[in-house]
């Protein structure tokens, strides 16, 4: 087996000597390989990819050069289409806007009504459709909407959140809440201060279109007016307590009696009586009962 061995290898090394003086040196073809190995590194790096991946990128790159050699058809071909599209945004906004202003005068005559109702009565409320700066499409149409409120007679109407007080922008969201009532998927809304001005029957109606609401969301109404308050479903007493290092709040849900109670403190002050207390479960059965 050894001598096997040993001839087998004297044979592979005859073999490899005979390779060996077929082989010339060629320094040119040498230098040739050097180039396009530096050249291909150099490419990699200017690309940022490995030299494996030069192939793939030559062919995105010759995509790309072939889309840009057809430009000018290409540029014809996205005008027209702009132009298309172009052509249904102004006929769409164009529906809207006729729409809007339909929406807008029944809007405005349903909000004052409740404003009325609610101790505006003076007050005038008004949707405003100003066309849009600029020539491009905008996702909002061809307008800019805003509310405008006049609070006293003669006054021109002006923005919303420039003139209204807290509590009169309250009453005016809770007008605009109860028209829009069918149509609203706000889940939870805020009223803080909505009986701010107001008592008597009007606090009354207030409690009643909040109720309302209550039955298609989520009411969470900040008030100290017995009217507002028998309305509610649920009730939550809200009291601050201070001592002489620090002020902290306590917030306790009411069960029935004591809602009563706390109507009744609304209606007669710290001293209750049994009038006052037969008064506020009087008012807490009705309004329960609606």
């Amino acid at each position: 087996m050894l001598e096997t061995s040993r001839i087998q290898l004297e044979e592979a090394v005859s073999d490899l000597s005979r390779f060996e003086s077929s082989i010339e040196l060629d320094p040119a073809r040498l230098k040739s390989v050097e180039d396009r190995l530096d050249a291909i590194y150099s490419a990699a790096r200017k690309h940022r990819v490995e030299p494996e991946a030069l192939p793939e990128l030559l062919d995105r790159l010759s995509d790309e050069l072939e889309g840009l050699s057809n430009a000018d058809e290409r540029i014809e071909a996205l005008e027209a289409e702009i132009a298309g599209i172009r052509k249904t945004w102004d006929t769409a906004a164009g529906k809207l806007s006729k729409t809007r202003e339909k929406a807008a005068t029944a809007l405005s005559k349903k909000v004052n009504e409740q404003l009325a109702q609610l101790g505006m009565d003076g007050a005038r409320f008004d949707v405003d459709l100003v066309l849009r700066d600029g020539k491009d499409p905008h996702p909002g149409g061809l307008e800019v909407i805003e509310f405008l409120i006049a609070t006293n007679p003669g006054q021109a109407p002006r923005s919303l959140n420039r003139i209204a007080s807290g509590g009169e922008l309250s009453r005016i969201s809770l007008a605009i809440q109860v028209v829009t009532a069918d149509t609203s998927d706000v889940p939870t809304m805020v009223f803080d201060e909505v009986d701010v001005g107001i008592g008597g029957a009007v606090a009354e109606v207030v409690g009643t279109l909040l109720r309302r609401l209550g039955g298609k969301g989520q009411i969470i109404c900040v008030t100290h007016l017995a009217q507002v308050a028998a309305q509610g479903h649920q009730h939550m007493r809200v009291v601050k307590q201070a001592s002489d290092d620090a002020a902290h709040t306590e917030i306790s849900a009411l069960g029935e009696s004591q809602k009563v109670e706390e109507i009744a403190r609304m209606l007669g002050g710290a001293k209750l009586t049994k009038q006052t207390m037969a008064h506020a479960d009087e008012m807490f059965r009705e309004a329960q009962a609606s």
